[in-house]
Parts: C-alpha cells; sequence; structure tokens
C-alpha cells in the first residue's frame, strides 16, 4: 500500500513539472536559449525580408541599429507601430537603422508585406524562419527591442516604452533614450527594462 501512494506521489510530481514546462513553452520562454547580453556582441543574422531580399546585421557596420520582435496579430506590437515608424523617420537622417523581425509561426511574409503597406512601415521587416533568431537572442514577446551601437554590441534590451496600454504611447521613451544616447557616444540608462507584450509564437520543436 506505502510503495503504490509512494508511486503516485511521484507520478503526480512528474505531471505538475511536465505541465509547469508546457506552461513556460506556450508563454514564449525556452529554457534552451540564453539571454543576449547588454554590452556584448549582439549575434549576427542572415535573414530574407518579405521580399525574399537577404539582409545581415554585417550590412549596418558603423551604424546605430534598432531592431524589433513585432507580430502583426500583436495589439501591443500593432500599438507600437505608430511610434516606431516615428521614430525611424526621425533618425534615418542621422543614420539609425531600424528593423523588424517577425519570428511568430502563423504569419507569412505575404501577410507580413500586406499589413507594412497598410501601415506606412517603410523600414526592412525580416521574416525569421522556424524562429531561430529569436532563440538566439532570446527574445520572447513582441514588441521587444534592442538598440546596437556603432560597434555591434547591444546597448538596450527591452520594452519600447512604458505604456500601459497597447495603443497609448507612454510617457518615457526608452528606445529612443537609448538612440539618443547612443549617437552621443554615452550609454544608455536604463540598459535594460523588462518587454511587455504578447509571447512569440514559437513552432512547436
Amino acid at each position: 500500500m506505502k510503495s503504490d501512494l509512494a508511486k503516485l506521489a511521484a507520478f503526480s510530481v512528474l505531471v505538475l513539472a511536465v505541465a509547469s514546462v508546457t506552461f513556460w513553452l506556450e508563454a514564449g520562454e525556452n529554457p534552451a536559449f540564453a539571454e543576449t547580453t547588454v554590452g556584448q556582441a549582439m549575434p549576427a543574422f542572415d535573414l530574407p525580408d518579405v521580399d525574399g531580399k537577404k539582409h545581415s546585421l554585417g550590412d549596418y557596420k558603423d551604424k546605430v541599429v534598432v531592431i524589433e520582435f513585432d507580430n502583426i496579430g500583436c495589439p501591443f506590437s500593432r500599438g507600437t507601430d505608430p511610434d516606431l515608424i516615428a521614430l525611424a523617420q526621425a533618425y534615418a537622417p542621422k543614420g539609425v537603422v531600424v528593423l523588424g523581425i517577425d519570428s511568430n509561426a502563423p504569419n507569412t511574409p505575404a501577410d507580413i508585406k500586406k499589413y507594412a503597406a497598410e501601415k506606412g512601415k517603410t523600414y526592412p521587416i525580416l521574416k525569421d524562419q522556424d524562429n531561430k533568431y529569436a532563440d538566439v537572442v532570446g527574445a520572447k514577446t513582441t514588441p521587444e527591442v534592442y538598440v546596437i551601437d556603432k560597434s555591434g554590441k547591444l546597448a538596450y534590451h527591452g520594452a519600447f516604452d512604458d505604456r500601459a496600454q497597447p495603443d497609448k504611447k507612454g510617457t518615457t521613451p526608452y528606445v529612443e533614450n537609448a538612440v539618443k544616447a547612443v549617437l552621443d557616444g554615452k550609454a544608455a540608462e536604463p540598459k535594460e527594462v523588462k518587454s511587455w507584450g504578447c509571447g512569440i509564437k514559437r513552432v512547436a520543436k
């Protein structure tokens, strides 16, 4: 009897552990990949945009690069789009490059291209097939932003701003402040802010 109870207890613990890991993965987390650390070199990529043209991080050497992981189906990502478009337009003359990366399994290049045209997103949006690059850098949400300095090192990572609602601009523009600091040769402050939004819809593995 005691042996049966012990087996039942062990089985219950196993079920709970599996359920916890499943929830973790469904929420956009993955225990297998590590975070990209501020101050370290941003991992390289070689990804196609929605027209099939390849882009690599090396293409933008000596430029400040803003990478946003986005999702056309996420209200938080959609809400940030007008502000990111404005940022891209305002800082392009200063040599700042904005790139969108879509790592969400359900979104096709055609769907992304159609949405970008409707919203007036003129900066490149890259398709991260099978969320491989998102896994490499540890991106979990949409939107989630990485600001890279001219030497290729990560200067800022996290939330776009401090908004409380998807479509209402926040009062502290973390990304713009980081871009300004990097252009001035200074460190971003803060360097990292927890991102908010929807979990990246990863492929089943």
